[in-house]
C-alpha cells in the first residue's frame, strides 16, 4: 500500500486559487440543503467535482483540486456517481424493507410474543445490514474510481472485477474505509464551532480528501508505480 495519506490532507491548500474553491463548494453543499430545486441541483454538482478531481489525481495532475467550470458536464457526471452509489446501495435497502417493516408492525402489537418476534426481526435486520455497509464501504471506492476514470456506469458495475480489485488491494481500501467512517466526519465536525454552517465547509474539505484517496487508490490499483504528481505508468482507462 503506498497511499500519500499526508498529501489527500494538504493538496487543497497547494492550489493558489483553493480559498475560493472551497467556499463555492461549501456554499453548494448549504444550498443543496435548503430547497429541493437547489438539492437537485447543487448537490450532483459538487459530486460531479469531486469525480473530476478523482479523475486530475489519476492523471497525476500536480495540483488537481478542479476548477468550478462547466456546470452542466459537473451536473451529469455527479448524478451518475449519485446513481452508482444507489445501486451498491440497493441491498442495504432491501434488508430494512424486508426486516424493518415487518419489525415494525409486530413491534405495534399489544402481543408480547408478537414483539419478540419484531424485536428478532429488528436485530437480525440491523447486523445484515451492518455487514453489508461494510462491505459497500469497501467497494464503493474502487467504483467510483472506475466510474470516474471511464466515464462509463457500466465499468462501474461490473462487480466480479470490482471485487477482484479488492481482493489484490484489500489494505488499501481498508485504509480509506477508515479514513471516511471516522478521519472525515472528524474533519468536518470541526466546522461545527461555527454555529453549524461552517461544518458544510469543512465537510466539502473532507470529501476533498476522501476523492483524493479514491483516486490514489485507482491509481494503485490500476498498475501505477510511478509517485504521485506524475502520470501513471500503465493508465487503464480513457478520460
Amino acid at each position: 500500500m503506498n497511499l500519500d495519506i499526508g498529501k489527500a490532507f494538504t493538496f487543497v491548500t497547494d492550489d493558489s486559487k483553493w480559498v475560493s474553491k472551497v467556499l463555492i463548494g461549501g456554499g453548494l453543499v448549504i444550498g443543496g440543503f435548503v430547497t429541493l430545486v437547489g438539492w437537485l441541483f447543487t448537490l450532483p454538482v459538487v459530486g460531479g467535482y469531486l469525480i473530476q478531481l478523482i479523475r486530475n489525481v489519476i492523471a497525476g495532475q500536480p495540483q488537481p483540486l478542479p476548477e468550478w467550470d462547466n456546470w452542466g458536464e459537473r451536473w451529469v457526471s455527479g448524478f451518475k456517481a449519485w446513481v452508482v452509489g444507489l445501486v451498491y446501495a440497493l441491498p442495504g435497502i432491501l434488508i430494512s424493507l424486508i426486516f424493518n417493516i415487518p419489525a415494525a408492525v409486530l413491534n405495534a402489537s399489544s402481543d408480547s410474543g408478537a414483539s419478540g418476534v419484531g424485536t428478532l426481526l429488528s436485530l437480525t435486520g440491523s447486523c445484515l445490514n451492518f455487514i453489508v455497509a461494510i462491505a459497500v464501504a469497501l467497494v464503493l471506492p474502487i467504483a467510483i474510481g472506475r466510474y470516474a476514470a471511464s466515464s462509463d456506469i457500466g465499468t462501474a458495475l461490473q462487480f466480479g472485477a470490482v471485487f477482484a480489485t479488492l481482493r489484490a488491494n484489500v489494505a488499501t481500501y481498508v485504509v480509506i474505509a477508515l479514513m471516511t467512517a471516522i478521519v472525515a466526519p472528524l474533519l468536518a465536525s470541526i466546522g461545527l464551532i461555527a454555529c453549524f454552517i461552517g461544518a458544510a465547509f469543512t465537510g466539502f474539505y473532507a470529501y476533498l480528501m476522501v476523492y483524493h484517496l479514491y483516486g490514489q487508490a485507482h491509481r494503485l490499483a490500476q498498475g501505477a508505480v510511478t509517485g504521485y504528481g506524475q502520470p501513471p505508468s500503465q493508465p487503464s482507462y480513457p478520460f
